[in-house]
């Protein structure tokens, strides 16, 4: 028992390096990693290659499943396509365990204070997140160490033993495993705890083989956190994850009680902890190539197991920004920022198009909805703002704060397009209750230019979802509506000197117009923002 707080301590140090290196992995890699993932596309060869070289980038299939779960929350993955980066993540994290097998011990005290130094007073933040790879990597091995000298003394307990050995039971070794790495959330933990153990001889290959099986099951339990309070689809990505990992198992374990795998696995090397991290390596291939062409038939499981659909958007309510986006995952952080942002932005066009179409033809009903609707974007606004800042608070990469400073830029422009909007629909009520109306050109004038703003709006959105802005060709359509609103208030004035308008007709005429400028200049400025972060 003595040695129980040290192997406490050294289980500490090891979660604690490998989550650090693969932070300052992730950080290095900045917003690479999300730009492909985002731009995947539906070639089920080129997701599994994708899910494989994120997950060996940060060095943790936890991290790249609850980003294929933000992503498909947040509608910039499918289901299709979510399962294919799964299966490549279950591979990508084999490296991990390859990488435990180094023999580093001497070095490692070297590597995690060379990595503090660097941490802590170099500015660049490019060799600043070197330092915390080179940080955890040492403390990832020198609690390894210390695991390692723990359980030593534990050789000649008798009950330690006898669990031990309960492993070379298939049914058992698969449940410890699994219990194990699903209560601490790492797979590759696991595997390194488990070289750690055969390294100090306390055990034998054919143990560990169960063992590791069943952490491939246990491993699922971070995508079924993430899932929770998340949209369907999402929590089909978890039990897709479930699925494979299970079925995979299953049919791994039935071809070893034919064939002579783990004879053929020992043959590969003599050292245990090689063999250990090969059969994590044969496992994770072989099932993802058996089960690579049945993705169709996860996805029809997982529908199956999670039935129905997502309630169509219901306003005052976050849709993707759900409790469960865990806020140290910041690339499923921010992709449900983008999607939230967007769904404001096109609550705002729908409520410019309405007040447009009030102003010209008045309904009580309509005026209702323009109201509630401007409740929500200010919810939005509210909400949105609250979980950008809240992100900012995280340990964040320097592209991942300029995305986080555009959206909230973003929103505080379209939250000042549902008020102009609101404008609008306010003007309208006045001029019903007034009984007064613009001249049958006036009206014209009013389609013509808006038909532009609606353009616009579409514009910005599609750049929006696309991550890229054709700034060249927004400008025109701001510049196009600027010299349309000038012409046309010219008009107006000669249709006022002309006795075919009234003055009062007249004035609201122009204030409609001063209310649309605004809309086109809080437009342009998303633009604008945009291209000054990404200078």
């Amino acid at each position: 028992m003595t040695q129980f707080p040290l192997l406490l301590g050294g289980l500490a140090l090891f979660l604690y390096g490998m989550d650090q290196m693969g932070k300052g992995l992730e950080l290095l890699a900045g917003n690479k990693l999300q730009a492909i993932l985002e731009k995947l596309t539906s070639n089920k060869i080129l997701g599994v290659l994708i899910g494989t070289l994120v997950t060996a980038i940060i060095q943790s299939s936890s991290a790249t499943t609850v980003m294929a779960v933000g992503f498909v929350n947040s509608k910039i993955l499918t289901l299709t396509q979510a399962i294919n980066i799964i299966m490549g993540a279950n591979i990508g994290t084999t490296v991990t365990g390859l990488l435990l097998t180094l023999d580093v011990d001497i070095i490692a005290p070297i590597l995690a204070f060379i990595g503090m130094i660097m941490q802590l007073f170099i500015k660049k933040r490019k060799y600043k997140y070197t330092g915390t790879i080179l940080f955890g990597f040492g403390i990832l091995f020198m609690g390894m160490n210390i695991m390692g000298e723990a359980v030593a003394p534990l050789a000649d307990n008798q009950s330690f033993i006898d669990i031990i050995a309960s492993a070379k039971n298939p049914l058992l070794g698969v449940v410890i495993g699994a219990l194990f790495t699903a209560v601490i959330q790492s797979s590759s933990a696991t595997t390194g705890i488990l070289i750690t153990l055969a390294n100090a001889g306390m055990l034998e290959f054919d143990s560990a083989f169960y063992l590791v099986l069943g952490q491939n099951i246990g491993t699922c339990i971070t995508s079924v956190l993430a899932s929770m309070g998340a949209s369907k689809n999402a929590k089909r990505v978890a039990v897709c994850h479930i699925t494979f990992n299970l079925i995979g198992t299953i049919i791994f374990s039935i071809i070893s009680f034919i064939l002579p795998v783990i004879p053929m696995i020992q043959s590969l090397s003599p050292h245990i902890s090689l063999q250990i991290a090969y059969m994590h390596t044969l496992f994770n291939v072989f099932t993802t190539l058996i089960l690579f062409p049945f993705t169709k038939l996860f996805e029809r499981v997982s529908h199956l197991v999670v039935k129905g659909e997502d309630p169509k958007d219901q306003g005052l309510k976050l849709e993707y920004l759900t409790p469960s986006n865990p806020s140290s995952e910041a690339y499923a952080t921010l992709a449900a920022i983008k999607a939230e942002t967007l769904r404001m932005l096109e609550y705002s066009k729908t409520n410019f198009a309405s007040s447009v179409n009030n102003l010209l033809d008045f309904d009580d009903d309509e005026s209702a909805n323009i109201e509630y609707t401007e409740e929500v974007i200010d919810f939005l606004n509210t909400e949105i703002t609250k979980s950008t800042i809240k992100t900012m608070s995280n340990n964040l990469g320097k592209s991942q704060y300029k995305q986080l400073s555009f959206y909230l830029k973003t929103v505080s422009n379209v939250e000042r397009l549902g008020d102009y909007s609101f404008n609008i629909n306010k003007l309208a009520k006045s001029m019903y209750d007034s009984r007064m109306v613009f001249t049958p050109e006036g009206q014209a004038e009013i389609k013509e230019t808006t038909a532009i703003v609606n353009r616009l709006f579409e514009e910005v959105i599609l750049d929006l979802k696309d991550g890229e802005f054709d700034t060249q060709k927004i400008r025109v359509s701001a510049t196009r509506i600027k010299d349309l609103a000038d012409l046309h208030r010219e008009n107006h004035l000669v249709r006022m000197q002309a006795g075919q308008c009234s003055a009062e007709a007249g004035l609201a005429f122009d204030k409609f117009y001063t209310y649309l400028l605004r809309v086109k200049d809080h437009l342009l400025n998303v633009t604008n923002q945009y291209q000054t972060i990404h200078q």
